[in-house]
């Protein structure tokens, strides 16, 4: 049994197919830009590509604790227990 489609119908399927087509490329395209460093995230997005590497030693960092007193990474090495920083915001 064939199933015959209006014309109609055929061409709006294009059009939404083509459609579909140009905000796919169009998205691929933004991506492979901010991936690039070409354009930025966000308004608010200040990161730079530094020289930190997965594996490589932290450098020696200024840190606040949750009750406001201030330590220093490298106070921290060496000691019996891991050092765990978790650097980011919850939004």
């Amino acid at each position: 049994m064939i199933v015959r489609i209006p014309a109609v119908r055929k061409k709006a399927l294009i059009l939404v197919a083509i459609g579909l087509g140009v905000v796919a490329a169009g998205g691929l395209t933004y991506y492979q830009l901010l991936k690039a460093g070409f354009v930025h995230y966000g308004k608010y997005d200040h990161r730079d590509r530094g020289s930190l590497r997965v594996g490589g030693q932290a450098p020696d960092l200024d840190l606040t604790m949750y009750d406001g007193s201030s330590v220093r990474l490298s106070q921290l090495w060496g000691g019996a227990q891991p050092v765990f920083v978790v650097f980011g915001s919850c939004t």
